[in-house]
């Protein structure tokens, strides 16, 4: 109030010359309308009541136009200091950006492998020195060209269909030939702003030889360690293990939701969605959307983390019930780890979560291909334990390890989502086209409704259709976006104990 005070005090002597100018000219023309009037007593009683209210009416004007002065003043004031509060937190975050960008280029340039960072525009962004000194070229020349440039036309046609997978977050190896050598092509890691591609040299014979056990093992310990390795650099965290088990004690995870639309609108799961999970800081620092995954399975912490998503998704829509009852819940598709599956007495605690007042058939338990693969006793009984309590089951990447049926007979699960990569080459592959309509035809037949994921554009989606898909899901369908469309909503909730 003072500062507005004094930075208005050179406007107030206009204002008040103003106000005394318009007093003096009312008094000088009611005196001489006394004058006139021959000094009657009425009429100097009325126009001295006429002046008393012409110079009420002016200050309260004068008063009036101040307080509007310092009203406008103090709303430039706030609209300043907000200005300013967004100023710095768009420093914070792109002095963030370059501390990250030079922690994983110190990582990049440790590796012997050419790594490169490419954004969704298929423009390097960053690469290692690796890559540099493969391409024969100074630290900055590839940053900044597309990836057609820099692999070349044949090269470039064979990866461009992968790179549509990459971009939605698969997983995807391939070989390619790059300045006149081999190489097995890996995504490693998906950030929000671009995939990494790491180059690993190949000889013809590793290239295409299917029987190297010990080559495999060192190279999914060596694709695990890079994981991690990138996680902990674009996260700066010193000790992992400590940072994510103090997560989970003060409930540091975020919800957030995936829409999956049925192409039969008048189906029984008009509304279904997929439960992402997000870590706060991930959205404090802008890191990217999952990083803390490979070290929580490093660590051995995606049992609770699981056990963490049922009880406080259980939680949240038993408040949201209860706020809104008319609130029509959606059937929630929600993600099991391997950890979740191998241990006994998972089930039972969902059981104790669902007895609440949570109904079953509201969640959707998703168990990936491979892990139905390596634990399939694991998996039956999880699936005979919370059966009776109405929950459903789908069999998730189906078709990214066999995409043979055999692994599900006995197995009571409800739906089938094909493996993204499977979708997002059908449009330039027949036969991954003639594949997805087979699994849907066979799931007709067995009762088993199909999700297909990393839908993207509005021909993968009348594909899907006409191949007789139940369910479709991506980008191209709806972003993923915090549960109940608020960040507020998500966290307006007293976490269960």
């Amino acid at each position: 109030m003072g500062y507005a005070f004094f930075r208005n005090l050179h406007r107030r002597p206009v204002q008040l010359a103003l106000s005394v100018l318009a007093s003096l000219t009312v008094g000088a023309l009611l005196a001489a309308t006394i004058y006139w009037t021959r000094f009657d007593p009425r009429w100097s009683v009325f126009l001295a009541g006429v002046l008393f209210a012409a110079v009420l009416a002016t200050a309260s004007s004068a008063s009036k136009a101040e307080w509007i002065v310092v009203r406008r003043t103090r709303q430039i004031d706030r609209l300043r200091a907000k200005l300013a509060d967004a100023t710095a937190r768009s420093a914070g975050a792109t002095e963030a950006f370059k501390a990250m960008e030079a922690r994983a280029r110190a990582l990049g340039d440790a590796l012997t492998q050419p790594v490169l960072l490419c954004d969704r525009e298929e423009i390097c962004r960053f690469h290692n020195a690796a890559a540099a000194h493969e391409a024969h070229a100074t630290g900055q020349d590839l940053v900044g060209k597309p990836l057609r440039e820099i692999f070349g036309d044949a090269a470039y046609e064979r990866m461009q269909p992968h790179l549509h997978a990459s971009f939605a977050g698969a997983p995807v190896r391939y070989p390619l030939a790059w300045q006149g050598n081999p190489y097995l092509v890996r995504q490693l890691a998906h950030a929000a702003t671009g995939i990494w591609l790491v180059l690993e040299r190949a000889g013809a014979e590793a290239a295409s030889h299917p029987h190297a056990p010990a080559a495999r093992a060192s190279e999914e310990k060596g694709d695990a360690i890079y994981l991690r390795a990138i996680a902990r650099e674009l996260t700066g965290w010193d000790d992992p293990r400590a940072k994510l088990t103090k997560a989970l004690a003060e409930d540091r995870f975020l919800f957030y939701e995936q829409k999956i639309m049925p192409l039969d609108l008048g189906g029984p799961d008009p509304l279904c969605y997929e439960i992402l999970l997000r870590l706060q800081e991930e959205e404090d620092h802008l890191l990217p959307p999952g990083g803390f995954l490979p070290e929580a399975e490093h660590f051995g912490l995606m049992g609770e983390i699981d056990r963490w998503v049922i009880r406080n998704l259980v939680t949240w829509c038993l408040a949201r019930h209860r706020r809104e009852p008319s609130w029509q819940l959606p059937l929630y598709c929600v993600n099991l780890s391997a950890a979740a599956v191998r241990e006994a007495s998972f089930g039972s605690y969902v059981q104790k979560q669902i007895q609440r007042g949570f109904p079953g058939r509201a969640l959707c338990f998703e168990i990936g291909e491979a892990e139905v693969i390596a634990l399939p006793e694991e998996s039956r009984r999880l699936v005979a334990m919370l059966k009776p309590f109405g929950c459903r089951f789908t069999v998730d990447a189906f078709g990214s390890v066999k995409g043979s049926f055999a692994p599900l007979r006995g197995l009571p699960v409800d739906f089938l989502k094909i493996d993204g990569v499977i979708v997002q080459n059908m449009r330039r592959d027949p036969a991954q086209l003639a594949r997805v309509r087979a699994i849907a035809a066979a799931c007709r037949r067995t009762g088993l409704r199909t999700i297909a994921e990393f839908v993207e554009d509005d021909e993968t989606f009348a594909h899907l259709r006409r191949a007789g898909v139940d369910y479709v899901q991506g980008f191209g369908v709806a972003r993923p976006a915090p549960i109940g469309g608020q960040k507020e909503d998500m966290l307006a909730f007293q976490p269960a104990v």
